[in-house]
């Protein structure tokens, strides 16, 4: 799936399963550390995509804040914009790798 990063719809920016793990784990407080994410798979290219593209974008829509040198992400000013979508959203199965 190609995503605009560019988008402020909520649910266009909460589509990619990263960003969803993201919001739903800040609304039910599992998450408060990019480490939480708990990123399974290829970790080091999952990780990078987080920093590079998907947590940027979620910080750019105001759905998080995000300090980059801390490694903490808490919601921000439109969170729960973003958090009324993630239930509508299907989520991805977990991965063995």
């Amino acid at each position: 799936m190609i995503l605009d990063t560019h988008t402020t719809d909520p649910a266009v920016v909460v589509a990619a399963s990263e960003r969803r793990r993201a919001v739903a784990g800040l609304a039910d407080g599992t998450v408060e550390t990019v480490a939480d994410l708990r990123v399974r798979g290829r970790a080091e290219e999952i990780a990078a995509e987080l920093r590079e593209t998907h947590l940027p974008a979620l910080e750019a829509a105001g759905y998080i804040e995000w300090d980059r040198e801390a490694g903490t992400i808490e919601p921000g000013p439109n969170f729960e914009e973003a958090a009324a979508h993630v239930d509508d959203l299907p989520m991805p199965e977990p991965s063995d790798d």
